[in-house]
């Protein structure tokens, strides 16, 4: 009976060890060349991606930061406003 419980676990075994894909190193290189690719040298595309990379970078404080952001919102909000939900209505008042 022993024998048959061992046999058993050592087939699960040999079949899960067959059965997981093995790490491929070429495929771990791809990855990490694709990091690379998307880290550090990558330009943000947006002003808010640049105000965030010079904040990081510490070319900018917290303060200085949060002024940009705060313009460019203001800026923002000039150029598109958005109207808020039940303000179209004939009776809604201001």
């Amino acid at each position: 009976m022993l024998a048959l419980i061992i046999i058993t676990l050592l087939l699960l075994v040999a079949a899960t060890a067959v059965l997981l894909p093995m790490p491929d190193a070429a495929a771990e290189d791809e990855v990490g060349a694709e990091d690379d690719a998307v880290g550090r040298d990558s330009a943000p595309t947006t002003l808010e991606g640049a105000l965030t990379a010079q904040l990081l970078r510490g070319e900018i404080n917290q303060r200085q930061y949060g002024r940009a952001l705060g313009r460019l919102a203001a800026r923002d909000d000039e150029r598109n406003p958005m109207a808020v939900p039940g303000t179209d209505r004939p009776d809604a008042t201001a």
